[in-house]
């Protein structure tokens, strides 16, 4: 258990970038005028060129020649958008994953190719990103959504057990969207969220007592998008689970307890599109009558933060 252990964590301290990224990486470079040159670094290319450059947080300095002008250019780093997709794969270890690629510098890069403009009234480069440019859904146009849950909060009420409140960690969501406008939108989608109790996927061992919350939902939902915001509203159905473990220090051989419970209410969302597909929001489910064990009227919620990939069909 304890290789395990060990072993889970350091995949928690891996990333994609750090696996696949080289230190260095080809930056192309080039300008609107002819015989130029461009000095990076140490050495002097002429433009066209390609230039191995070494990936880093901090500015890169580059100098173009040309006829009997010369002219400094300063281009920052940025964080790769490819490593940010590429953690996709780590799907809820993506906050750390990421924390990683900015710690080894591995996921900080200048763009793929560098346009020196000799016409501009700044010397400012160009950064051009190789890829496709993110084109805005037209009407009926569909979207298939993948998300994780990061961070959940619960407030439940299993029967006979009174108000239960928790938080943790981790869930995942599929959902699909049609576009009946150019900015609203339908949106069905199903989940599962938990109170994992730490925020990166490795198993634990509980001798002791343990609370565990989950919730399976389904929601549809009409959706607004202005600009990079999107909001919206729509109905939800829910089915709860409450469980308690004693452990194995439980002398007094108390019976666990497992209480289940569906509802039906409302379910709210927010996002904010990062880059072409990531989005990053809040989603808030409260139902309002429950019918199983009973029929009755009861308020039960659950709140998560989701981290959202967007794919375009």
């Amino acid at each position: 258990m304890k290789k395990l252990l060990i072993a889970s964590l350091l995949l928690c301290l891996t990333s994609c970038a750090t696996i696949t990224n080289s230190r260095t990486y080809p930056l192309k470079v080039n300008t609107n005028t002819q015989n130029a040159s461009v000095k990076v670094y140490d050495s002097v290319y002429k433009l066209p060129t390609e230039v191995e450059v070494k990936r880093s947080n901090k500015p890169l300095k580059v100098t173009l020649t040309y006829d009997t002008i010369t002219r400094d250019y300063t281009i920052k780093s940025k964080l790769m958008s490819k490593s940010s997709l590429d953690n996709i794969i780590f799907l809820g270890l993506y906050p750390e994953a990421l924390l990683v690629d900015i710690l080894t510098k591995k996921g900080y890069y200048y763009g793929d190719e560098l346009f020196l403009d000799i016409y501009d009234s700044l010397p400012e480069a160009k950064r051009i990103v190789s890829g496709k440019k993110y084109i805005a859904n037209e009407k009926n146009s569909f979207n298939v959504d993948i998300s994780v849950p990061y961070a959940n909060i619960f407030l439940l009420q299993p029967e006979s057990e009174g108000i239960k409140k928790g938080a943790g960690f981790f869930g995942l969501t599929l959902g699909a969207e049609y576009f009946y406008k150019k900015n609203k939108y339908v949106k069905l989608n199903i989940g599962a969220i938990s109170n994992f109790s730490i925020p990166f996927p490795v198993p634990l061992m509980n001798d002791g007592e343990v609370e565990t919350l989950v919730s399976l939902y389904s929601t549809f939902t009409d959706n607004y998008q202005l600009n990079r915001f999107s909001l919206g509203y729509g109905v939800s159905y829910s089915f709860y689970r409450w469980d308690y473990d004693f452990g194995d220090d439980n002398y007094t051989n108390q019976k666990d307890k497992s209480v289940k419970g569906h509802g039906i209410g409302l379910s709210f969302n927010t996002y904010y599109r990062v880059g072409k597909c990531f989005h990053i929001g809040f989603v808030y489910n409260p139902t309002f009558v429950s019918i199983y064990p009973q029929t009755e009227l009861l308020y039960q919620h659950t709140i998560s933060f989701d981290l959202l990939w967007k794919i375009q069909i």
